[in-house]
């Protein structure tokens, strides 16, 4: 069994995939429960959004940490002399 890799589990929670199964997981359960059709749109609405949010979070978070690692590196060489 393979160990938990949270790059792996980054590139799953951003997938845009995802999150429409998500929320056609959610509109199926809602109309079997017989939900008015005004709270599966909100519910849906939600969850777009909760998965925008959640991509760019953790695409900004990946982003800084490569800039992070990129501007280390080079102040590391600067101190070498390279």
């Amino acid at each position: 069994m393979k160990k938990f890799s949270w790059d792996v589990f980054a590139i799953k929670i951003t997938s845009r995939k995802f999150w429409v199964a998500l929320a056609g997981l959610a509109t199926s359960v809602m109309a079997f429960m017989q939900c008015d059709s005004n709270t599966i749109v909100q519910v849906t609405a939600i969850i777009g959004a909760l998965g925008s949010v959640v991509g760019y979070l953790i695409a900004n978070g990946l982003t800084e940490d490569v800039f992070t690692a990129t501007t280390e590196t080079a102040g590391t060489e600067e101190k070498k002399g390279v």
